[in-house]
């Protein structure tokens, strides 16, 4: 074999070796669809729920996102850009942004709920990955539980009780 030969083959052969050992480093790149649904509660001593919303995000392996954000009441949006992920962190991009909006007049909660970025911001807003399927993400207004490809399952919820131990 001439040096041209052996210089092709190692080159492909390092691709290959440098290929499969990238399989072994963490990533933090979300793929696919995910699912969540929320509820606002406006006037907590009564529970009255003002708003409960259905969200659907779609990440694409291209960094773009799709988004639907649509409540009960069939008022919300559609949003679509790009997207970043750190280890601690999710960057929304918008670059598209269309309402949905019924044909009756809409309360100033529903307008805010609407309009750009007022649910999900383009800041860096933190997520906890609790399993392969499951994410919390945080922002300004709560916290949402996502799940892939079903509608998410109730969470424990917490109080600040002294939790009751059996230690048998």
């Amino acid at each position: 074999m001439n040096n041209k030969t052996n210089t092709a083959i190692f080159v492909v052969l390092l691709g290959v070796l440098i290929g499969w050992l990238s399989t072994f480093i963490p990533k933090s790149h979300l793929a696919g669809h995910y699912l969540a649904n929320t509820a606002s509660i406006i006037n907590p001593s009564n529970n009255i729920i003002h708003n409960q919303s259905s969200i659907n995000i779609e990440f694409k392996k291209n960094d773009s996102y799709d988004l639907l954000y649509v409540s009960t009441k069939q008022v919300g949006f559609t949003s679509s850009g790009s997207y970043s992920v750190t280890q601690h962190d999710i960057s929304l991009d918008e670059n598209q942004h269309q309402q949905i909006i019924p044909n009756r007049e809409l309360s100033f909660y529903e307008k805010v709920m609407i309009s750009e970025g007022s649910t999900l911001s383009s800041d860096a807003m933190p997520y906890i990955p609790l399993n392969r399927e499951e994410f919390l993400l945080v922002t300004r207004y709560g916290m949402i539980h996502f799940c892939k490809k079903v509608v998410c399952s109730e969470l424990s919820t917490y109080s600040n009780d002294i939790p009751d131990v059996d230690m048998n």
